[in-house]
């Protein structure tokens, strides 16, 4: 199910937590958003959200049409990429500092 897949599979663990991002799994899905989003450290949280789920996706997508293991540098590749393009989107002062934030990030390994 999709509380599996987003957010307890094991891959998916170790993808929010490079981010540094937690779920309380306790919470219903728009509490745990919430949830997530007060104890975020980082700018456009939303955004973020969004870009690593759909990364998430892909993963899931490769794996199931490709048999392509996931990857967790795959991902994170997947991430920054998606991130980075969408970030043009965002005002300036915004931008520099969510790219700030994007490059301070360590691949996990």
């Amino acid at each position: 199910d999709c509380d599996h897949l987003f957010f307890t599979c094991p891959f998916s663990v170790s993808c929010w937590g490079s981010l540094d991002i937690y779920w309380d799994m306790s919470m219903d899905i728009r509490d745990r958003v919430r949830a997530a989003k007060a104890s975020f450290s980082g700018p456009s949280f939303i955004m973020i959200f969004l870009c690593a789920a759909w990364q998430i996706w892909k993963q899931r997508n490769s794996f199931i049409f490709d048999r392509s293991p996931p990857s967790l540098s795959s991902w994170f590749a997947g991430f920054k990429q998606e991130l980075f393009l969408l970030s043009h989107r965002i005002k300036e002062n915004h931008r520099s500092i969510l790219l700030a934030w994007l490059e301070s990030l360590v691949i996990p390994s």
